[in-house]
């Protein structure tokens, strides 16, 4: 029953989140989130706010929130619309601190624009 997986996956999510751990979003995804209030409360982006509000219907109330970015970080939610994978995966690696913010940076700015400019 997709409806059950759907629940199961939204309960999951809060559970992370309750947690401190770290959510990401890319997509459809971030329009998932938006359907299900995880957008609510923290900065974010999607494919565009008229989508995340078609998506998100009534349970989407932070339309204020929204940022026209490629990529955005805020309270371990990280959220890109479908181009921003390199802002995306930027943003997560931050939050991990799977590296030195300048070496993070310095990677993305590397496969962002390459060796001649």
């Amino acid at each position: 029953d997709r409806s059950v997986s759907r629940g199961l996956g939204d309960v999951y999510k809060r559970q992370a989140l309750q947690r401190g751990k770290i959510v990401g979003a890319i997509c459809n995804a971030a329009s998932f989130m938006a359907k299900h209030g995880f957008l609510n409360n923290v900065k974010h982006t999607g494919n565009t706010i008229q989508q995340l509000k078609l998506w998100g219907g009534q349970e989407y109330t932070n339309e204020a929130g929204y940022e026209e970015k490629q990529a955005v970080s805020d309270q371990n939610i990280v959220t890109a619309n479908g181009t921003g994978q390199l802002e995306f995966c930027r943003e997560l690696l931050l939050l991990l601190k799977a590296d030195t913010p300048e070496n993070i940076h310095a990677s993305y700015d590397f496969y962002k624009n390459g060796f001649v400019r």
